[in-house]
């Protein structure tokens, strides 16, 4: 699922941290113009993220298992796209303060200059 890496700046030498991806019951998304994170439960996310369970061919994950092969067994609701649903979510995260958009993949930025010029490391920690 997610991951934490240290990433280092090639502009101005800063070292940081960042997590990558979702887990078994969330999404991470970053800003696009601050890499400010924003975490969106899938429970949050309602009848958006069931319709997106219903169209796939088998549970999200081994986590949700039993309560995805319920909704796609027995909820009845329209199914939609990969696509239709990641837009949904990104719509969902709404505008960052610094007048940015959460997206699932913005690319990381230094924390102290902005720069995009970034390496990442290793990773140090992977979390669910």
């Amino acid at each position: 699922m997610g991951h934490r890496a240290e990433t280092k700046c090639l502009k101005c030498g800063e070292t940081f941290s960042r997590s990558h991806g979702g887990g078994f019951f969330f999404h991470l998304l970053h800003c696009e113009l601050c890499d400010d994170a924003k975490l969106i439960d899938f429970e949050a996310l309602g009848e958006l993220h069931i319709r997106y369970v219903k169209g796939l061919s088998g549970p999200y994950c081994s986590a949700s298992y039993d309560g995805d092969l319920y909704i796609q067994q027995h909820v009845e609701v329209e199914a939609i796209s990969a696509a239709d649903y990641f837009q949904g979510v990104e719509e969902f995260a709404g505008s960052c303060t610094c007048g940015g958009q959460y997206r699932f993949d913005a690319t990381p930025r230094c924390p102290s200059c902005k720069s995009t010029e970034v390496e990442k490391a290793e990773v140090t920690v992977w979390y669910d």
